[in-house]
């Protein structure tokens, strides 16, 4: 089996660098794109820097100056920082660590849907292909740049141990259920999220084969042997749950609202669309992006329906319970409600079962993008299709045919001319990240322009933005580079981005766009910032004229830095 798993492993990398070429070329200082990915390199440097200095250092990070617990606003990315903080001590580059962390998702996923499906079929040959299938998953290839949502190498590991343990009751399967609960939690809080009905699916199934093999009395012994490692198990998930937990005490108004998720819910049609850059020959299906990709390709879809056709009898059990969490999981990943339409005939706006388990446990109302569901669709048909493969083999189904249904799946999931951005680092850094890495603290800025998010251009417009093309609209990027670059001069600042943002950043950033104003520079004194960097070239020419005056004519600012239309004033403390 190691040489299997040593195979797998080199063609998920070949594949990986084939479909990102050339994003997959340039490692170091390349990203999927310039928002959400600079914001993981940040998140990953801080990990990085604050390992060994303490919990108060890990929770209280270098953005949204002067709020405290920011890692908290978004997924901590714990569970990827064992992979990438060696990478940092070694590189000191966060972006070669993010790409690393994405790239050794798709053998370490590969790997983990193989072991699952082994020990499903026991057929080397159908799990090898269900591994590729997983691994290469249209909901996989559109996270690219969502470094939690791609880290869902963990899923199918965990269903593993849990059935083993289900089992056979040995403690040691529990103790890695536990572990690999903690991994998928760490890298994304919707994993452990989403794992809860999963696993409430699993338990359900195995005790309704208990009851009807009249084998539940052999539960009294498994919960015996759980529960001490349950008491470790959730000391432990208390500690890394603390920053939420925290922030939530602190914020108790926080929640998703159950409208958010509107345009975040998956489509029906959604389990048709691939991706822009896919081949999509003969253009057959819709195209979309991120959380809208979630097809399945034809290559499952029909190896899913030749396994309910022609499964083993001793797969059956594992059969329904996958078919069980294909289809809760898609129901699921359809929102709090959904319309539908067949001619003339539409059932209107109707409340599916995410809207209740929003109401009735708090726990669903952290998930902002229900339509994340489908990454266990994609799993439950990878091993359903390595069961319709078992089911072929056993019919003398010559060999190659596997290796022609995989060359087939590749062609379906190809992608061509993926975008990137180039990120400056090291050397390249903005000289004027290179002056403030070598100013003394205490120092804290506030870098202008800044505008809250939604007045500046769209998200979508800013993904591909290099550094030297930003503009006083690009709201998102500014700031996701401005964090990045912080990584270099480790500074604090007022400045920010994450998946939550807090009313203390937007009031503070709704007052800077009229920056430089008196009260502007006087609410920056007033919490303790003292120096503001001004990037004169991303204002257009009026503004930045405007701008230039009143810079000159401020009693408060003390020019102390002037390069590149990059000035950095330090803020007075005299009072006018």
């Amino acid at each position: 089996m190691k040489k299997t798993l040593l195979f797998l492993s080199f063609i998920s990398i070949v594949i990986a660098f084939g479909i990102f070429f050339p994003l997959s070329a340039q490692l170091s200082h390349a990203l999927p794109n310039a928002i959400d990915p600079l914001f993981y390199a940040w998140n990953l440097s801080h990990n990085a820097d604050t390992a060994f200095k303490g919990f108060d250092a890990l929770l209280n990070t270098n953005i949204f100056y002067p709020l405290t617990n920011t890692i908290a606003y978004s997924d901590t990315l714990w569970g990827q920082s064992i992979i990438t903080n060696p990478v940092i001590w070694i590189t000191h580059n966060p972006i070669l660590a993010e790409n690393i962390a994405i790239f050794l998702s798709f053998p370490l996923s590969a790997i983990s849907m193989f072991l699952l499906s082994m020990y499903v079929t026991r057929n080397t040959s159908a799990s090898f292909a269900a591994g590729v299938f997983y691994a290469f998953s249209f909901p996989r290839l559109s996270q690219i740049g969502h470094l939690p949502m791609i880290s869902s190498q963990w899923l199918p590991i965990y269903i593993l141990y849990l059935f083993k343990f289900l089992d056979d009751g040995n403690r040691k399967n529990f103790i890695a259920v536990c572990l690999w609960y903690l991994l998928s939690i760490t890298s994304s809080i919707y994993f452990g999220v989403f794992l809860l009905p999963i696993t409430v699916i699993i338990l359900s199934a195995d005790l309704f084969r208990r009851v009807r093999t009249q084998t539940l009395h052999t539960y009294k012994a498994k919960i015996l042997t759980a529960m001490p490692v349950m008491v470790a198990f959730l000391v432990v998930l208390g500690f890394t749950l603390f920053p939420y937990i925290r922030l939530k005490a602190e914020n108790p108004e926080i929640k998703r609202s159950i409208d958010d998720m509107t345009h975040l819910r998956a489509n029906p049609v959604d389990y048709l669309s691939v991706l822009p850059t896919s081949l999509n020959t003969f253009k057959l299906l819709p195209t979309n992006t991120n959380e809208h990709v979630l097809f399945p390709t034809f290559t499952l879809a029909i190896l899913s329906v030749i396994c309910l056709l022609t499964g083993k009898k001793g797969n059956r059990y594992f059969i329904w319970v996958f078919t069980g969490i294909a289809l809760s999981s898609f129901v699921l990943s359809l929102g709090n409600e959904q319309s539908f339409s067949i001619g003339r005939f539409s059932t209107g706006t109707i409340k599916m079962p995410y809207y209740y388990l929003y109401s009735w446990f708090p726990v669903f109302q952290i998930v902002r993008v229900p339509a994340r569901f489908g990454i266990f669709v994609i799993l439950s048909l990878s091993a359903l299709a390595a069961a319709g493969l078992d089911g072929l083999m056993k019919l003398k189904t010559p060999k190659w045919v596997v290796g022609l249904i995989l060359c087939f799946f590749i062609i379906e999931i190809w992608q061509t001319k993926i975008p990137y951005v180039t990120i400056p680092e090291g050397n390249s850094t903005p000289q004027v990240y290179q002056w403030i890495q070598k100013q003394p603290e205490p120092m804290v800025i506030a870098e202008v322009p800044i505008s809250l998010f939604y007045h500046g251009n769209s998200m979508e417009d800013q993904l591909y933005r290099t550094y030297d093309t930003l503009r006083h609209q690009d709201t998102y990027a500014s700031e996701t580079y401005r964090i990045y670059f912080s990584t270099f001069h480790k500074k604090r600042m007022i400045n920010g981005y994450s998946g939550f943002l807090p009313d203390g950043y937007n009031k503070l950033s709704e007052i800077l766009e009229n920056f430089p104003s008196e009260y502007s520079i006087q609410s920056l004194r007033d919490i303790g910032v003292t120096h503001a960097v001004v990037h004169l070239w991303q204002y257009d020419n009026k503004r930045r004229s405007d701008i230039t005056k009143a810079l000159s004519d401020s009693p408060l600012l003390s020019l102390s830095y002037d390069k590149d239309d990059d000035r950095v004033y330090a803020i007075s403390n005299n009072k006018l």
